[in-house]
């Protein structure tokens, strides 16, 4: 208690009345960059438990009950959540840059990548409802239950991520946001904020690939 006495009494003293500015909007966009990375450096790790589930369980094969006859993914759903996924992903990238040449258009791009992520959700649900298998029917079909339910979650997340912003765009538009809150000039956030939730949502396309080509391929 002392250190921290001797501390705070060595600190300038502040005139009543006086506020703290709002935080200019670089240093939200240089955290909006990093906490999209960190996103997703945490989210390889988290699935890499399933990746090595999936080659050591495969090389075990207890009682040959890694993968019984019947228990398997539909090929059709797969290809179309992957191209749904890729595709979305591209439009996304094409809303980022457009965004970055100040075209207002922008917004049907990522509206375009919206609909496409919202259709692999769809897809996605479609598939377990039609599956003849469960998690319990053999290991692989824990891991694919488990890496496909936890990469769906991911997705739902990324695709609110992104939503959020087509709506702080629409709202901006309509009415710029107030430059008496914590940050000055919260609009110019759209553009840096957009960027990290678009290198998220790519980032999960590559997922997918590695998903469809493990879970699907081998």
């Amino acid at each position: 208690m002392a250190e921290v006495s001797e501390h705070l009494a060595g600190m300038p003293a502040v005139a009543l009345g006086v506020e703290i500015p709002p935080e200019p909007p670089e240093v939200g966009a240089r955290q909006l960059y990093l906490a999209g990375r960190l996103l997703a450096g945490a989210t390889t790790f988290f699935f890499l438990a399933f990746v090595f589930a999936y080659f050591y369980l495969r090389s075990l094969n207890v009682e040959h009950m890694w993968r019984p006859k019947g228990v398997g993914p539909e090929q059709g759903y797969g290809v179309a959540i992957l191209i749904c996924t890729l595709v979305s992903g591209a439009l996304a990238v094409l809303a980022a840059r457009m965004l970055a040449r100040e075209q207002r258009s922008w917004l049907r791009a990522a509206s375009g990548a919206l609909t496409l992520g919202v259709a692999v959700v769809v897809l996605q649900c479609l598939e377990y409802a039609t599956q003849h298998f469960g998690p319990a029917s053999g290991a692989y079909a824990s891991v694919y239950c488990g890496w496909t339910c936890f990469y769906l979650l991911a997705v739902i997340g990324a695709l609110y991520w992104l939503e959020t912003h087509v709506a702080t765009e629409l709202r901006a538009r309509r009415r710029p946001a107030a430059t008496g809150g914590d940050i000055s000039e919260p609009d110019r956030l759209i553009k840096p904020g957009l960027d990290a939730a678009v290198f998220y949502w790519c980032y999960l396309a590559g997922l997918g690939v590695l998903t469809y080509i493990v879970l699907y391929l081998l």
